[in-house]
């Protein structure tokens, strides 16, 4: 016990001495980046019983700068008022979709369920000590019959702090956790495709080609710097339908969205994706600060010179939704049999390249890209894509010769 109260007493003391740095989130909120070494997520163990589908996760909330201490998540002063603190679980890592974690009921708009969203359980209040007087905490789900092959549990959101001379706190954006875990079959893990590293190259808070760069603390400081856990919700099945009241439906797919943002110099039409709230996010004016065709600003380099953002895709990646079959304004359907799509390597590259003519290449014959078309038409070869005979690698039309990669060095490297 003289360790825990010794622990709060750091706390009070630290967080007069700590001045909030960082700038206003969306919401208005100071964000608190200086704080974020006194906090690490920990999931230390998960377990999943196939037979009651039952998972069990264990977690903590360390603080690093003193050795063995951890956070009483239940009473102490950054859990409460304004601290957030969720356990997500979500399959399967070929691609994420999170198939059934929504029940067979039609949410309404508005509400915040999307088609594809994944578990989520508030840590905070439906946790348990391990034992008494532990600060080690356990929850339970259960997970649904269209749950299988590789999860991922993804522990989330924000701590509070005391801004100094103000009887106010700013959000603490602690860095994102996740581990996977099997359902019922081998391990398998996510594919890496960036580099986070290189994420936060620009992702600084600093400026870059006159405009400032925050760094990746997203919805509302509850996601911060871990790409791994971004894919988890935005997955193929995965639109803006949830706040969506009117108007066609965007995708939020990872694969599609990113590219989306960063290639907006060669984009026709702005990206506009309707967010939390009805919020309007509009991403006309974002300007990539890298040379935009250098896929390795972001992009993992492989070995013989190649990188994952060469062709074939990775076996398994789906197609993204453009059309959950939802009514805007009334409720999001979540079957995901019936979504129309966008074939994979077709929903990267036009989200970049929309003009009508590169539509017109991307969705020929000789291409064989689709728009609002069936993942079961894509899986049974009534559609498929041929970008890879021309844009495969080694091809005269090689992603990476067309996008000129050439090697890329973070900054600060040797």
């Amino acid at each position: 016990m003289k360790k825990v109260r010794a622990h709060a007493v750091f706390f009070v003391a630290a967080g007069i001495a700590v001045l909030a740095l960082g700038g206003p989130s969306a919401l208005g909120q100071t964000l608190d980046w200086e704080a974020t070494q006194y906090f690490r997520y920990n999931i230390d163990d998960i377990m999943f019983n196939a037979t009651t589908r039952q998972l069990t996760v264990t977690f903590s909330v360390s603080d690093p700068t003193v050795p063995g201490a951890l956070w009483d998540i239940k009473n102490d002063a950054p859990f409460k008022s304004g601290a957030r603190l969720v356990l997500d679980a979500g399959w399967d890592t070929a691609d994420y979709t999170n198939i059934g974690a929504r029940g067979n009921f039609n949410p309404v708009v508005g509400t915040g369920i999307a088609a594809a969203l994944p578990i989520s359980i508030d840590a905070i209040r439906n946790s348990t000590p391990v034992s008494a007087g532990s600060r080690s905490y356990v929850v339970t789900t259960t997970l649904p019959a269209h749950a299988y092959g590789t999860g991922t549990v993804v522990m989330e959101g924000r701590t509070v702090w005391p801004i100094e001379g103000s009887t106010s706190t700013a959000r603490v954006p602690v860095k994102t956790q996740t581990r996977s875990f099997s359902i019922g079959s081998n391990l398998k893990l996510r594919r890496e495709v960036v580099d986070i590293r290189k994420c936060k190259a620009c992702h600084d808070n600093g400026v870059h080609s006159d405009q400032t760069i925050p760094r990746l603390s997203l919805h509302g400081a509850n996601r911060n710097e871990e790409t791994r856990a971004c894919v988890v919700c935005h997955n193929p099945n995965q639109t803006d339908i949830a706040y969506r009241t009117s108007g066609a439906e965007e995708s939020v797919d990872f694969k599609r969205l990113i590219h989306g943002i960063h290639g907006n110099k060669r984009r026709q039409n702005p990206l506009i994706v309707i967010g939390f709230g009805g919020s309007v996010n509009d991403f006309g004016d974002v300007l990539f600060p890298a040379e935009v065709k250098n896929c390795l600003t972001c992009h993992i380099e492989t070995k013989n010179g190649s990188g994952t953002y060469q062709l074939p895709l990775a076996a398994g990646v789906l197609g993204s939704t453009i059309d959950t079959r939802s009514k805007p304004g009334l409720f999001v359907d979540v079957d995901p049999a019936n979504d129309l799509k966008i074939t994979p390597i077709a929903a990267v590259c036009s989200s970049c390249h929309d003009s009508s003519k590169a539509i017109t290449h991307i969705t020929s014959s000789r291409s064989g890209g689709r728009f609002g078309v069936l993942q079961s038409s894509i899986d049974n070869g009534v559609v498929r894509e041929r970008c890879v005979d021309c844009h495969g690698a080694g091809r005269d039309k090689d992603v990476k010769k067309v996008h000129s990669v050439e090697k890329y060095e973070l900054p600060g490297s040797d």
